[in-house]
Parts: structure tokens; C-alpha cells; sequence
């Protein structure tokens, strides 16, 4: 167990903060294994490709980001992307996208 206000599974990055919160408690950590031995992940499972890509804001074209997209392919003409801040394994969701085709 975790000392000193630190999150289990939860190593910052070097200079970088952990977010505010309390740590989780032991009831909390029960669930969640509980929830990952019955529960199944079976959507996520599906993401099958990975595309590290740059983006601009929109508002100020000076600054980019780095994007990680986690693909889905439905179809052929249809994709489903989770969009997160990094590949580590502390990275944020930060948008979601769904790509089609409408060619005919």
C-alpha cells in the first residue's frame, strides 16, 4: 500500500504532477479487480491500430500536441478512433473521432 499520499499504479513523470484526488482505498481497489475478473473489455480489445500523429489548436496554429489514435475498423469506409495525450500508461483520453467515407 501507498505511503505519503502517493496513487498506486500512479508514477508521475518526472516533473510532472499527480492530479488531485484522494488515493484510492482499499474498497475501490477491490471493485476494480472485481469488475476486471467479471466485467469484459471486449471494445477495447477491438482497437487493432495505432497512429501517433501531430495536431495544431485551432486558436493558436503556433502550438501542436502530439496524439495517440487507437483505431477501430468497422468496415471498410468506417473507423472509430480514442484519441489520448500519450501511448504511456498514464495518458488521458482527450477526444474521440469517428471517420467515414460517404463516397458512392
Amino acid at each position: 500500500m501507498a505511503s505519503g499520499g502517493e496513487i498506486p499504479g500512479m508514477a508521475p513523470e518526472k516533473g510532472e504532477a499527480i492530479p488531485p484526488g484522494r488515493s484510492m482505498s482499499v474498497e475501490q481497489q477491490l471493485l476494480d479487480k472485481g469488475a476486471g475478473i467479471i466485467q469484459s473489455l471486449e471494445p477495447v480489445n477491438q482497437m487493432r491500430q495505432h497512429i501517433c500523429t501531430f495536431a495544431l489548436y485551432g486558436h493558436d496554429l503556433s502550438r501542436q500536441i502530439e496524439t495517440h489514435h487507437y483505431v477501430t475498423r468497422i468496415n471498410q469506409d468506417f473507423l472509430q478512433c480514442a484519441v489520448y495525450d500519450t501511448d504511456e500508461y498514464h495518458g488521458h483520453l482527450i477526444g474521440t473521432i469517428m471517420n467515414f467515407n460517404n463516397r458512392k
